[in-house]
């Protein structure tokens, strides 16, 4: 496998992307969703290839396919996910969220495998916390939690 030297990005472009970043958050709080996604995509084409060697573009990649998932886009919200978890930094793998969002949008699809090892991996990260409700109630993740308590004895009462 060939190795690459990946160049710290500029403080332009990096503060450019942050501005982006920021620009789709408030879009998505307002539920402007497809304009969102449109400037995290902007972020992350300034993101030089080979992208994969950026921690940066799991954050983009996630934030695209979150939206993607709460639209019920599960495949488009896999491919981003997918490609946030092969991200070369160890970010992407490493993250509980993307585990999480990879095994609720394989489960979606009917890839009950796939969804099996990702929620673990999730849960092994987090605990049931990941599964909990966010702040607003939404995203319940309680259909995720018991699919992954129906297949696998995680040593809780009533399992």
């Amino acid at each position: 496998m060939a190795e690459y030297l990946v160049e710290e990005l500029s403080e332009e472009i990096q503060a450019k992307m942050d501005e982006l970043a920021q620009k789709g958050n408030h879009l998505e709080n307002e539920g402007r969703l497809e304009k969102a996604v449109a400037a995290w995509q902007t972020g992350l084409a300034l993101i030089p290839e080979p992208q994969q060697f950026y921690g940066q573009t799991v954050w983009f990649l996630a934030a695209i396919g979150d939206v993607y998932f709460q639209q019920g886009k599960y495949r488009l919200a896999l491919e981003c996910f997918d490609k946030a978890r092969g991200n070369m930094t160890g970010e992407g793998y490493g993250n509980p969220f993307v585990m999480l969002r990879l095994g609720e949008c394989c489960l979606e699809i009917g890839d009950e495998k796939n969804a099996l090892e990702y929620l673990l991996r999730a849960y092994m990260f987090e605990g049931e916390e990941i599964f909990a409700p966010d702040d607003e109630g939404e995203d319940d993740g309680a259909k995720y939690f018991e699919f992954l308590r129906a297949h696998i004895d995680l040593g809780l009462e009533n399992d």
